[in-house]
């Protein structure tokens, strides 16, 4: 294989065209229309992702699996679709337990709203641009640093072996990370019940501390 189309190949591997945020309508969707929506958007990449797409089956398990927010009626909102486009990026990486880890205690977090999740995907979108030039420096890199020749068939059979290592190895990387950070679900459970135990409390606090305060001031009037 000569280098030209191997860097042409590794490029195309990389072109997969994601919806942007701006380009969800504002009001909420049938399932057909997300399906849709995201593979127009999909046949601007490469035709490596023509192929995968959002499907309805997809959407109604995610749904089930909980790991978008409960659906009112038959229509999803933005933010469910943001959801949606989130679980779609990581589930060729990782499995849907993992993915349902990570949400569950993003979701929990305080300051979890769809305003977050937008900002959060839009900087995911901006970090994938980048990626993939630095991706393809990367690998081309690291066949220059290990004198692969493309067109031996010993050179690029090792030149896969190499990439299918680094794969695997950011994959795990991944694992350990959200295992580290992230609880399970009934420890998460216990964490967020302990957490607004606490805001009530220091609600309460507060309250009586005002009303204390506002006795007081009407103490000091009467005198």
């Amino acid at each position: 294989m000569p280098i030209n189309d191997m860097e042409q190949q590794i490029r195309l591997a990389m072109q997969d065209a994601d919806l942007r945020p701006e380009e969800i309508p504002a009001i909420d969707l049938y399932v057909d229309q997300i399906t849709s929506l995201v593979a127009d958007r999909a046949k601007e990449g490469s035709p490596r992702y023509h192929d995968r797409l959002l499907t309805k089956t997809m959407i109604n398990n995610y749904s089930k699996d909980g790991l978008i927010s409960p659906i009112k009626g038959k229509k999803y909102t933005k933010e469910q679709i943001l959801q949606m486009l989130l679980v779609y990026s990581m589930k060729n990486t990782l499995s849907i337990g993992e993915i349902k880890r990570i949400l569950q205690n993003v979701y929990a977090l305080p300051d979890y709203s769809e305003k977050m999740l937008e900002d959060v995907y839009k900087r995911f979108l901006e970090i994938k641009e980048l990626e993939r030039e630095e991706a393809f420096d990367m690998i081309t890199g690291f066949a220059d640093r290990w004198e692969f020749d493309p067109e031996n068939d010993a050179d690029f059979f090792t030149f896969l072996l190499g990439l299918s290592a680094w794969s695997a190895y950011l994959k795990c990387i991944v694992q350990e990370l959200l295992e580290t950070r992230y609880l399970e679900k009934e420890d998460l459970e216990k964490a967020v019940a302990k957490r607004q135990k606490e805001e009530k409390k220091a609600a309460k606090k507060e309250k009586n501390t005002k009303k204390a305060d506002g006795n007081d001031g009407e103490s000091e009037a009467q005198d």
